[in-house]
């Protein structure tokens, strides 16, 4: 049953693949080895560990796991037990460190090679009954996940009780590192460097101790070994010192052309009326596409080298574009949507902020299905 499940998934993908899309995201193979390559090259006495939670923060996590499958790196990070059977049924080798919440029954009964759990719980330690490689997180003020202060010495025993614990790791995670006022950064990182001594002290045998994300990689006074490298990987986010190029590029076609005359209304609720006639073109890109609605009448996609405004209300899968002026303009021309350029008004750390928000959220909501390809 097993083996013709497989095929008809090769089946499907194979007959998807041939179809040429209206949305493809290009994802640069080179511009991902080289942001690995940067933190790598700053960090001598630490290993740099990619982070792949999160369908690779919306970029693909097939993909992006098999152009870093040879890069030596000690383990991948992911999020989830159906992440880490995904990337063993594409024949991914290096090990993987699932950092979210994992079922015990799943823990204890896993057939999967080299998989390693973050365990954040007293609870979550007792519940363990077969071999396990574990990660222990300390809660270093953060108070969302990890052990406490006062559960050391408990957790500590629970370990060496417990003959099926492998304890390769301790971690934390910074809750304030890109903020101008270092202060409660500051006390993490006392916290954080007592209690990596403390458990170096317990288990002599300790691989890796690990707090700081790409924020937190200027932090050079905390102890640690090991850079879980996330958004920093995919280049969307700015580290001094660091030449990080985003890795994304959403490109589409234009599906519609019309004039529409000077107080014409478009789009739903009429939020745009023209001042003036206008040439408008459709682009098969909505919401649900990952095009955020924030974006509505203040965004911009680039035709041509040229900045067109996004006019009127984002829709499920349609946007509506200003393209007057641009000579030439025919059906299916080349559309791009995000932009792998940062300086461009539609690169995606200028579409986080033109939404209010982060580039993290931007990314991990454009929907898997939408055919990546690594260039």
């Amino acid at each position: 049953m097993k083996k013709l499940l497989k095929k008809l998934i090769k089946l499907y993908n194979s007959s998807h693949n041939s179809i040429n899309p209206l949305i493809t995201l290009s994802l640069s193979q080179s511009n991902l080895l080289n942001n690995l390559n940067e933190f790598s090259r700053l960090a001598s006495s630490h290993q740099v560990a990619p982070v792949l939670k999160s369908n690779a923060y919306g970029h693909g996590i097939n993909l992006i796991s098999q152009a870093l499958e040879k890069e030596n790196t000690p383990f991948f990070i992911i999020d989830s037990y159906f992440e880490a059977q995904s990337l063993r049924n594409e024949g991914i080798k290096t090990p993987l460190l699932i950092v979210g919440y994992v079922r015990s029954e799943n823990i204890n009964n896993s057939k999967l090679k080299d998989i390693i759990y973050v365990i954040s719980s007293i609870d979550s330690l007792k519940l363990i009954k077969s071999k396990t490689r574990i990660h222990l997180k300390i809660d270093t003020g953060m108070h969302r996940q990890g052990i406490l202060h006062e559960e050391k010495n408990e957790a500590i025993d629970l370990i060496r009780n417990n003959s099926n614990i492998i304890i390769e790791g301790i971690c934390s995670h910074f809750a304030d590192a890109d903020n101008s006022d270092t202060t409660f950064t500051n006390n993490q990182i006392k916290e954080w460097n007592n209690s990596v001594k403390y458990f170096k002290e317990q288990f002599l045998t300790l691989k890796y101790w690990h707090i700081s994300a790409s924020a937190g990689y200027i932090y050079k006074e905390a102890e640690a070994n090991l850079t879980r490298l996330g958004i920093g990987l995919y280049g969307l986010i700015n580290i001094q010192g660091l030449n990080l190029k985003p890795v994304l590029e959403m490109k589409t076609i234009i599906t519609g052309i019309k004039k529409i005359k000077a107080g014409d209304r478009l789009g739903y609720g009429f939020t745009f009326k023209a001042e003036e006639n206008m040439t408008v073109a459709l682009i098969p890109v909505g919401y649900y596409e990952g095009l955020d609605r924030r974006l509505s009448n203040n965004g911009f996609v680039k035709i041509k080298n040229i900045f067109c405004p996004i006019i009127g209300r984002i829709s499920m899968n349609i946007t509506i574009v200003d393209v007057t002026g641009i000579n030439s303009i025919k059906l299916e021309d080349e559309v791009i949507v995000m932009s792998n350029i940062k300086e461009d008004k539609n690169s995606i750390e200028n579409i986080a902020r033109d939404c209010g928000t982060i580039s993290y959220e931007i990314v991990v909501k454009i929907p898997g299905q939408l055919k990546r390809v690594l260039i």
